[in-house]
């Protein structure tokens, strides 16, 4: 099986709480598998990735604007992984021509929420980009039975679709033999999909 991986957002100077998401789920993901092939598409190489095996290739595919829609969409049309994985919520535009199972999460609507926070243009984009990153996608991950029901109301997508996944802590916020590691469930994958 062949993975991609948007991790874009962590080629970034200053992260914020989807780089830090995005960080984390792969190294979570280089700690646990160590066969299927990962992709890690970026549209320039990040300061810092987790230690990570052999079975993750790292492709820049460079473009100053507009990378997911132009760039990425296009390198999935040329050589679509079988599933892609975005974890900042917009799929490239490519996608539903692409033959490649979608799956997107989704942490919030706050534009729905507090639209003062956004210019009217960002809240147009982020409806936009949401909702249609939502219904193309093959499953949504929401980070949180609130933004799950945000979502499925406003889009609409159908519930069944969406799965809550919580985002963990990093081990350096539980510390070991602590409560959290007492009650942490085994490691288990989780799956995109028919």
């Amino acid at each position: 099986m062949q993975i991609g991986i948007d991790i874009s957002r962590i080629a970034t100077a200053a992260r914020t709480g989807t780089e830090h998401y995005t960080y984390e789920l792969l190294a979570a993901i280089g700690r646990l598998d160590r066969s299927t092939r990962y992709t890690l598409y970026c549209n320039r190489p990040p300061a810092s990735l987790p230690p990570l095996g052999e079975n993750f290739a790292l492709r820049p595919i460079p473009l100053p604007r507009l990378w997911t829609h132009a760039r990425l969409s296009a390198e999935i049309l040329a050589r679509p992984p079988d599933t892609l994985f975005v974890p900042a919520h917009v799929l490239p535009l490519g996608t539903p021509l692409a033959r490649t199972r979608a799956v997107v999460t989704i942490h919030d609507l706050g534009y729905l929420r507090f639209p003062e926070a956004h210019t009217r243009l960002g809240r147009i984009y982020l409806r936009l980009s949401t909702v249609w990153s939502a219904r193309v996608a093959r499953r949504v991950i929401a980070v949180s039975e609130a933004t799950r029901s945000d979502l499925v109301r406003p889009a609409p997508v159908p519930p069944g679709k969406v799965t809550v996944i919580h985002p963990g802590l990093p081990d350096r916020f539980c510390g070991a033999g602590g409560p959290a590691h007492q009650h942490r469930a085994a490691p288990r994958p989780v799956a995109a999909g028919e």
